[in-house]
């Protein structure tokens, strides 16, 4: 019974890391950077490059709208990409040659 007990934790435990982003790794590639066009939305980038490590939205002032922010990184690279009204503005992709 303890066996199938800290089975079915373990188990709880995944599908609640799967299900926030932590079960996958960000993949930060160019070939996943190229995949990304202005015009896309929100859920595509995520897609493509999994939950950002860090994100930020902000009212746009006088025009309206929000502007959102998301940022990809890992120990070499960095991805910037600028959604405004959940529609990808630019993106800007920052890679370190690795040794």
């Amino acid at each position: 019974m303890n066996a199938l007990r800290n089975l079915l934790l373990l188990a709880t435990l995944a599908f609640a890391l799967a299900a926030c982003g932590g079960g996958s790794p960000v993949t930060l590639t160019q070939d996943n950077v190229d995949k990304i066009q202005n015009g896309m939305s929100a859920a595509e980038v995520k897609s493509i490059l999994g939950s950002p490590n860090d994100s930020k939205s902000e009212p746009i002032p006088i025009v309206g709208g929000t502007k959102t922010t998301y940022v990809y990184s890992n120990d070499h690279d960095r991805v910037v990409i600028v959604l405004k009204n959940d529609t990808v503005q630019s993106k800007e992709a920052h890679f370190t040659e690795k040794k």
